[in-house]
């Protein structure tokens, strides 16, 4: 087995010290000529060497990695996340490791107690519905304040005490159902996420304070809770539509999805016969048949700000830990006046 080269080895093939090495490799060569730098890289690549990073995280109690954990990599809203996440802990020295729970409680235990391990400097967490079901709610609390790294949540929180980077779930609900009451609907049914989920929780207290503000009231029925995905959107819209409804809002597009799916099963058409509006304005909602109203999330807005809050923690920064965006409510023509 050929012997792995060292620091040591490159420092001899030039003649320069270990340490001036070393700066070079780790961006902080300042005060090093240009020249000098560029013989440094072309004799690590000639010999084909690479620094030991379990010996350097030894060393600074640092391994520049984050760990990275998602409930559903298939839902454009993650997958969008991730991706900038990436791009923006790169620019800052760090690599990502992701782990997707697909919305499992054991699976959150699982990869947190494995990232832990791994001894990565800090978890960025959008923790399962599961974990934040009512029944499970403090056994999630006292796992995360067991964690002896920094960590923030992503999009879901448990409550103001941990760190957190989401949009303003309550005063988009509360812009979406404005918007319909302004085009002549009193008349609105709603699919729900989850209601154990902070975005559920708030997108429909927002759509309530609204109702209420307008003096509008709506049976219970015309509240439909469920998941999100568009299995969910079918089934609320089949609830729904045979209610006395002029419009659907559903609490992410994908549950959109499924109400357009239903109502052309049913010979409903969108918006002449049912107005529909979604949450996150995923890639498909501008190029349905009907391009779709919905809310638009900040995503790249949310990664950075996640980002530089972790790259905080991690480094003992003061600075704010609880941030909630302001989202965008994109019109389409999925909603008519009535």
């Amino acid at each position: 087995m050929r012997k792995k080269v060292t620091i040591k080895d490159v420092s001899k093939e030039l003649g320069l010290s270990p340490t001036t090495i070393s700066l070079v490799l780790n961006g902080k060569d300042n005060s090093i000529p240009e020249a000098t730098k560029k013989r440094i890289m072309e004799c690590v690549e000639k010999l084909n060497y690479y620094p030991d990073t379990i010996a350097q995280s030894l060393a600074t109690h640092r391994t520049n990695t984050i760990g990275l954990l998602i409930p559903d990599i298939t839902n454009n809203f993650f997958t969008e996340y991730v991706h900038s996440v990436q791009l923006k802990l790169n620019s800052y020295g760090y690599d990502v490791i992701l782990c997707i729970s697909e919305d499992k409680r054991d699976d959150d235990i699982k990869y947190i107690n494995l990232l832990k391990n791994r001894r990565v400097d800090g978890l960025m967490l959008a923790m399962s519905a599961e974990s934040l079901l009512p029944t499970n709610l403090s056994k999630t609390k006292e796992l995360l304040n067991s964690l002896e790294i920094p960590y923030i949540m992503i999009d879901r929180y448990i409550d103001d005490s941990s760190p957190y980077v989401g949009v303003d779930n309550e005063t988009s609900g509360y812009n979406v159902t404005k918007y319909l009451i302004e085009k002549g609907h009193k008349k609105i049914g709603v699919i729900t996420g989850p209601m154990y989920l902070s975005s559920s929780i708030n997108r429909l207290k927002g759509f309530k304070r609204c109702l209420n503000e307008y003096n509008i009231e709506i049976p219970s029925c015309y509240i439909q809770h469920m998941k999100y995905d568009m299995k969910s959107g079918y089934l609320g819209a089949k609830k729904l539509l045979d209610k006395d409804i002029t419009a659907i809002f559903a609490f992410n597009d994908l549950q959109a999805y499924g109400v357009i799916s239903y109502a052309k099963e049913q010979g409903i058409k969108i918006p002449e016969d049912l107005s529909l509006a979604g949450f996150d304005d995923l890639m498909y909602s501008s190029i349905l048949d009907t391009k779709l109203t919905t809310v638009k999330q900040p995503i790249e807005q949310i990664a950075k700000e996640s980002c530089e809050m972790m790259i905080r923690l991690i480094n003992n920064i003061e600075g704010e830990t609880k941030v909630r965006l302001n989202t965008e409510l994109i019109v389409r023509n999925s909603i008519k006046e009535v």
